[in-house]
């Protein structure tokens, strides 16, 4: 098998799944509720353990959708944008391919199985990005333009019952007004109450890994970046607790699934050998013979394996990113 191969059956063929004698005895034995859970928490893709609070989460989606003959409903809550650390910024690239080939190959069994199908929503949390870590609004909008663009691509060769939505927490959950309101009042109340020093620390690693020093605001001065910091906190954890947002991503009817293990929700990874998240990474292709393997690159492994990294030209996304594939010829042992 070539590169071009590869990807283009990652592209054209990460639905196809034809139910197997196992899962038609599975379906009809325990019914199509009971195949649903046992594929979502299959060892294949789930990396971590689910809990029983999530496990409750899980089994009441499908119940829910199920009984309703609705589609099987799944959310993806992320940050909706290209870390400033790495060449591609601010759009997207092969590690943004990786993951939504990764999570339709995730899903396709449900959708196989049932007739009315399965709905991807990735939930964007660009509007408080632009706020607590200082991107422009204008890489913002590149990289929900260009990420837009490429679900576009994949859903040309998805079967009918298959929808990927990309919405925004503002404008499509909340009006701007209306968002500004709550997260306001949620601010204050974080102001009075204040954060723990062990929660402080926590978000200061965050932040200082995340933060676009030199981006909206000029934020290089550490004095001046210090200033702000904690203020920031308080913003961050006020977005947290929106309550349409928290509605939409975590509503009884969605499951949710994430590249790490986050309450109540599966933890997928971000490809088959990785967890790294695939907006603040870089994706590139080990090969190990005629194998192929979709790895995403934190921006430090990614300076770790640069210099061993070859591009070759190749036509099959036209957008700036896809222009060259990215390969290395061995297998990496990041997790």
């Amino acid at each position: 098998m070539t590169i071009d191969d590869h990807l283009k059956r990652r592209l054209e063929k990460p639905t196809n799944y034809f139910l197997t004698e196992e899962d038609k005895r599975v379906i009809k034995f325990s019914g199509i509720k009971d195949f649903v859970y046992r594929k979502l928490t299959s060892t294949k893709f789930r990396k971590t353990s689910i809990d029983d609070l999530s496990r409750q989460c899980v089994q009441k989606a499908i119940d829910l959708n199920v009984s309703l003959n609705q589609p099987i409903k799944f959310t993806y809550p992320f940050g909706a944008y290209k870390t400033f650390r790495l060449p591609s910024f601010p759009e997207v690239d092969w590690a943004e391919f990786m993951a939504i080939s990764y999570i339709l190959r995730y899903i396709a069994p449900v959708a196989a199985a049932y007739e009315p199908g399965v709905e991807l929503i990735f939930s964007s949390d660009d509007v408080v990005i632009e706020l607590i870590d200082n991107y422009p609004r204008e890489a913002l909008d590149s990289y929900h333009s260009s990420f837009k663009n490429l679900i576009n691509s994949f859903e040309k060769h998805l079967p009918r019952n298959i929808k990927i939505l990309f919405k925004q927490i503002v404008p499509d959950i909340y009006s701007k007004d209306e968002y500004d309101v709550e997260i306001s009042e949620l601010y204050q109340n974080f102001r009075k109450e204040g954060l723990t020093e062990e929660r402080k620390e926590k978000l200061k690693l965050g932040f200082d890994f995340n933060c676009m020093r030199n981006g909206k605001f000029d934020l290089t001065d550490q004095t001046t970046y210090e200033k702000a910091l904690e203020d920031l906190m308080y913003w961050n954890e006020a977005y947290m607790k929106l309550s349409k947002r928290r509605a939409f991503v975590r509503g009884e009817d969605k499951i949710v699934i994430f590249s790490n293990k986050i309450p109540n929700a599966i933890d997928i990874g971000s490809t088959n050998v990785s967890k790294a998240k695939f907006w603040v990474g870089t994706g590139v292709f080990e090969t190990d013979g005629e194998l192929f393997y979709d790895r995403v690159l934190s921006p430090k492994q990614y300076d770790q394996a640069v210099k061993d990294i070859k591009e070759t030209a190749i036509d099959i996304i036209t957008m700036k990113n896809f222009k060259t594939v990215p390969t290395i010829n061995k297998r990496l042992g990041y997790r």
